[in-house]
């Protein structure tokens, strides 16, 4: 098995070495794809040297073409002979037993040779005969959105939808087998991957979900400094959702804590680190209501 992290990202320049560092120890290869940001996301992912080889930037990448970006980042994959991917957003953060667990998991059910896909299994009662059994292609895990309370807490919304919901936002499938793996062929906002059968991964009966499993998305956040022009707005508004204590299983990330970390407003904000010499510490709050 070979996993490789895949990112297509664009000004994420607040959480892109964090989400890097939190993969890092447990896939192959971290190829990372930038869309022409105008951020300090290429200095900051250039200067991480901490990954050492195991990290390929690809700049200036893509056009406006969601469908066309993802299959040549697959495509990439493939030719570095990947079996499966990871698909990480920039703005995106694991805890090691999360993704130790994932990889695990994936190892132990490698057969030799491959498993029929889709496998043999005839489902008739009282007969004897062995099947091929489950055949695990993809995995969905539950994003958790840190709340602005701190980073013990998280949106309320994280707490209303039941495990049984398996849509996203609830789960998102972000492990997944290169086997037939393609786009949906929507554009942005609706992108998406389809596999064997031309079955979306969200729905095909290949697709583990794993409740207990979760990683910190923090799209609500502020993700890059840039604003509008001329003006103090963000491009990216942080939104406030509210803050609840965050569950019981969910800790912090290893990666956040890490003193070589670049920062940012939310670590900032949080005490996890100190604001540029100069600066005040802010609340989240009031990033989010003067924007």
């Amino acid at each position: 098995m070979k996993l490789v992290s895949l990112s297509m990202i664009k000004d994420e320049e607040y959480w892109i070495w964090y989400a890097l560092t939190s993969v890092a120890p447990h896939v192959d290869e971290i190829l990372v794809f930038d869309n022409h940001s105008q951020d300090r996301t290429v200095e900051i992912v250039r200067g991480m040297r901490h990954l050492g080889d195991k990290l390929t930037l690809f700049e200036g990448f893509g056009g406006d073409s969601e469908q066309d970006n993802r299959e040549a980042m697959l495509e990439e994959a493939r030719r570095r002979g990947a079996t499966h991917v990871l698909t990480l957003d920039g703005d995106e953060v694991y805890a090691d037993d999360v993704l130790s667990f994932c990889r695990r998991l994936l190892e132990v059910h490698e057969h030799f040779p491959a498993m029929a896909d889709p496998p043999r299994n005839h489902g008739v009662p009282g007969d004897p005969r062995p099947t091929d059994g489950a055949l695990v292609k993809n995995l969905g895990l539950r994003p958790i959105c840190p709340g602005f309370d701190g980073p013990h807490t998280c949106r309320p919304w994280d707490y209303t939808q039941p495990d049984g919901d398996h849509g996203a936002y609830n789960y998102l499938t972000r492990v997944t087998s290169l086997a037939n793996l393609r786009g949906n062929g929507l554009g942005w906002g609706q992108h998406g991957f389809t596999e064997t059968g031309n079955l979306h991964v969200q729905s095909s009966p290949h697709t583990l979900w794993l409740p207990g499993l979760w990683f910190l998305h923090f799209s609500f956040h502020p993700r890059s400094s840039r604003r509008k022009p001329g003006s103090m707005q963000w491009l990216r508004r942080p939104t406030d959702q509210g803050s609840v204590p965050i569950h019981a299983h969910v800790h912090l990330p290893a990666a956040l804590l890490r003193p070589d970390g670049p920062g940012n407003p939310t670590l900032e904000a949080w005490g996890l680190t100190e604001p540029p010499v100069g600066r005040p510490r802010v609340r989240l709050r009031d990033l989010a209501s003067s924007s």
